[in-house]
């Protein structure tokens, strides 16, 4: 059984990742999980805080998975395609109102993800593609350093610039599948020919991607 810090921050997050942080309040937390709101607030100072944990959590979730996935015995592509499908996992839950809540200019929570992606998740992808040259998977001519920027500003840009470039309306058709359609064309336009060959191999054999994707 979760004790009940972790009930709070997975409630929380149920609520956070459909209405977004101004959508939700206390009493709809405490509500869902039939405690007293005084029973949350023992727990965290307020909402502000409460929506920083969540986020910390999910992120350090994601770093954790990932760890595993480049830390495992597969070959360069099936690690690709691992990690797609986590992403995809991790993502596809979420509205565009979490988004639009979380990542300005003032929120902690931006400060706490740009640090991450220039640390934990920077490092952990620069060890990935250097397995992925060792295995003549990406084409010679990409630059190791090039790679990684792009990869970061993939990542960055689907979290503090895409959102504001859209319309709600048109956001909500698209949100779900936004990012894990930039990373697929960011990791095939690094391969090889024999690397984009196992990659397409795979991913075709994942119905719950390509009915998602395409």
């Amino acid at each position: 059984m979760l004790d009940k810090r972790e009930r709070i921050l997975a409630a929380a997050y149920a609520h956070f990742s459909t209405k977004g942080y101004n959508g939700t309040t206390i009493n709809d937390i405490a509500a869902s999980l039939k405690m007293s709101k005084k029973t949350i607030y023992f727990q965290f100072r307020n909402k502000e805080q409460l929506f920083i944990e969540v986020g910390k959590m999910k992120l350090e979730g994601i770093i954790s998975l990932s760890e595993k996935i480049i830390s495992s015995d597969q070959d360069f592509i099936n690690k690709l395609i691992d990690y797609l499908q986590m992403m995809h996992e991790y993502v596809r839950h979420m509205s565009i109102e979490v988004l639009r809540d979380v990542f300005n200019d003032n929120s902690l929570l931006t400060k706490i993800i740009s640090d991450h992606l220039d640390g934990a998740v920077f490092n952990r992808f620069s060890i990935l593609l250097q397995q992925g040259y060792e295995e003549k998977m990406i084409d010679d001519r990409v630059d190791p350093m090039v790679s990684l920027m792009m990869y970061k500003e993939t990542l960055s840009s689907f979290l503090f610039g895409k959102p504001a470039d859209y319309s709600v309306v048109k956001l909500e058709k698209e949100f779900h599948v936004l990012l894990s359609k930039q990373l697929r064309s960011f990791f095939r336009g690094l391969l090889s020919k024999e690397g984009t060959r196992q990659f397409d191999e795979l991913y075709d054999n994942l119905p719950h991607l390509t009915k998602a994707y395409g």
